[in-house]
């Protein structure tokens, strides 16, 4: 294969030019409209500690099959995090590598087909709303496009023209682009036709040298994945039986996913749920026009085969190799094994595009009439504006509404939040949320990559703890009706301590302030106090209808989390009614402390007294009481107790 050699004509630089420049305004533009939730919050804490020098992974964060991702992404992300600990500058880079795949597409298709199909494919991927989603966060699959264009790029220049170096450099490229996400895997085929293809080009000692390399990328990844014991037969076995109860059939779910990513139709499920048909009531239903796109791409694909098989022509063997590209991530789900999701087309969208632009130069070649091809050029050009105009209509959409169940609270609002809270450099932030444990607890998970100038981050479960510092620290509340703070001092109205943001209206509330009072002391019974043996100690407790509030005062860190249990007991000793819980992390406490922890019990009428006490939970689920100890460390009991008669 000669490669189309001929220099840039002006009018084609100025086309280029102008199609980058809306791909780059589309996928960097205002990168605080963007998601930032537990996933992309998750990949930022790692890379983070990359950047930082706190840790080096040698695994990702976890797959939707349960397996961690190698460290690649981590890896990649930890460079724009050298630079700024916030994620803007990292959603930016995300932005400019989804932008350099348009223009690494452009460059295979104009290497193989010439100046026209190269620009048009430019354009459609350019201005794909799906393109430009997959191109706006912290989403380690959203990396996928350029590793994968260059690949197929690297492909075609090292076996269509005999180019040692690209031979050899297309292999580890493409396991980069696997250790990226594994959907990237259902590509490994392309590669293998690539070498039947071009069988006579081969230079196995370049594809050898290749293999070295690519198997070398898998280091890190192999090592973690070693020491977390995840290459054991049962540990793959389980992974391999990833889709649990998920039915295994022959769907056309893939070819569905397939057809409105490339079409860029169904991006108003971003406004979620209940939301959705509002977006949709604000912009022409053109989804009809939008489905040209796709039909563009499979109506090239089977026009070339048809050609290829009717005989040689220049192209035919990088022809196949498009339409082969297209095909696998379809077919690689097409028997659903595991539930299938649209991230897994990703690694399609570069082919679908060239082959669109491929079919549309090919349709303009024939029609003699200048009328018809200005024609099909204007509809060309009229569906790239009218995606540009849905993805645009959207993200001003889920900017200015709550979005249940779709779109997040914009990076950008949340930013703001943070700099409210570490605007005085605090040396204590308590973020009080429903949840508290990162990675798995989605607030925490933010607000520790969000907050992590400050020394000191703490998470709270407000939902059943509080904890109130005696030392200077600022709360971050993540408002809702349940949380105990917030029946304390309304998190909202002229009562609310602190600054109310609210991003969006009828979304999340947030509250800055500043921790101070203690609004439960009041409600307390003071006890003479009880020590554990990890420091706490229980200074006081209340019984409300329906609940018993127990408060502690807490020594510094400790290793170990525990439970927290509240046993009523009859005369005999009998229990009445119990509640076990988590108590609050171990590693978030601090001396002075006061912690109060919330327990449901219904009935208490029958009780004379309150067991009250910690376990731990030992290796193999052996469970041991944190036990009561005197002032000396001697022992004296496996729970404190609390008589009710004087209740």
């Amino acid at each position: 294969m000669k490669p189309n050699s001929a220099p840039l004509a002006r009018w084609e630089l100025a086309l280029l030019v102008a199609i980058l420049l809306l791909a780059g305004a589309l996928r960097m533009g205002a990168p605080g409209l963007t998601e930032f939730k537990r996933d992309e919050a998750n990949l930022s804490r790692l890379a983070l500690n990359l950047a930082q020098g706190k840790d080096f992974p040698l695994l990702g964060i976890s797959s939707s099959v349960g397996v961690p991702n190698p460290p690649i992404s981590v890896y990649l992300f930890a460079l724009p995090y050298l630079f700024d600990h916030t994620p803007i500058l990292a959603t930016v880079f995300v932005g400019a590598l989804n932008t350099l795949a348009v223009a690494l597409t452009w460059a295979l298709v104009r290497r193989t087909f010439g100046p026209h199909p190269a620009l048009i494919a430019a354009l459609l991927y350019a201005a794909a709303p799906w393109g430009v989603l997959f191109a706006r966060k912290i989403w380690a699959q959203d990396l996928l496009p350029p590793f994968v264009v260059g690949a197929a790029l690297l492909g075609v220049v090292g076996f269509g023209e005999r180019r040692s170096w690209a031979q050899a450099l297309h292999w580890p490229l493409l396991a980069l682009a696997v250790q990226v996400h594994y959907a990237a895997a259902a590509l490994i085929p392309l590669s293998l036709l690539m070498l039947a293809l071009w069988r006579r080009e081969v230079r196995w000692r370049a594809v050898a040298l290749g293999l070295a390399l690519a198997a070398l990328t898998f280091v890190p990844a192999l090592i973690g994945a070693a020491q977390a014991d995840l290459l054991s037969p049962d540990t793959l076995r389980r992974a391999l039986d990833s889709g649990g109860e998920h039915t295994r059939s022959i769907t056309t779910r893939a070819v569905e996913l397939a057809w409105l990513t490339v079409a860029g139709t169904d991006i108003h499920s971003l406004a979620g749920a209940e939301r959705f048909r509002d977006y949709l009531a604000t912009v022409p239903n053109v989804r009809v026009l939008l489905w040209l796109v796709p039909l563009a791409a499979a109506g090239s694909a089977v026009w070339l085969v048809g050609w290829a098989a009717r005989g040689n022509f220049p192209q035919k063997r990088v022809a196949l190799a498009l339409v082969a590209w297209l095909a696998l991530p379809v077919l690689a789900f097409t028997w659903e094994w595991t539930e299938v999701a649209q991230h897994y087309i990703i690694p399609l969208m570069p082919a679908a595009y060239a082959l669109a632009g491929i079919g549309v130069a090919a349709l303009l070649d024939v029609l003699r009439s200048r009328a018809l091809k200005g024609l099909l050029l204007g509809v060309v050009v009229a569906i790239a504006a009218l995606q540009v105009y849905l993805l645009v209509a959207l993200l001003r959409f889920v900017d200015a509404h709550a979005t249940p169940g779709g779109f997040g609270t914009p990076l950008g609002d949340l930013l703001d939040i943070r700099a409210a809270a570490i605007e005085n450099d605090p040396a204590d932030a308590i973020v009080i949320s429903a949840g508290e444990v990162a990675p798995y607890d989605e607030e925490p998970a933010v607000w520790s990559v969000l907050l992590d100038p400050v020394p000191s981050v703490r998470f709270v479960d407000g939902r059943r703890t509080a904890v109130v510092p005696d030392h200077p620290a600022v709360e971050v509340i993540v408002a809702q009706p349940d949380l105990r703070v917030c029946e304390a001092h309304p998190c909202e109205g002229a009562q609310t301590i602190g600054r109310i943001y609210e991003p969006r209206p009828g979304g999340p509330r947030y509250v800055v302030r500043e921790a101070s009072s203690d609004p439960w002391a009041e409600q307390i019974t003071p006890l003479e106090p009880v020590r554990f043996a990890n420091g706490a100690l229980l200074t006081g407790y209340a019984i409300r209808p329906g609940e018993v509030l127990l408060q502690y005062r807490l020594p510094g860190p400790v290793a170990q989390d525990a439970q927290a249990f509240v046993h009523a007991l009859d005369a005999e000793g009998n229990r009445v009614v119990q509640h076990d819980r988590p108590g609050w992390p171990g590693r978030y406490w601090r001396a002075g402390d006061t912690l109060y922890l919330w327990f449901a019990l219904d009935v208490l009428e029958n009780a004379e007294r309150l067991s009250v006490g910690m376990y731990t939970i030992e290796n193999g689920g052996v469970y041991r009481n944190v036990e009561v100890l005197d002032e000396r460390g001697v022992y004296l009991a496996q729970a404190a107790e609390i008589p009710l008669s004087a209740d």
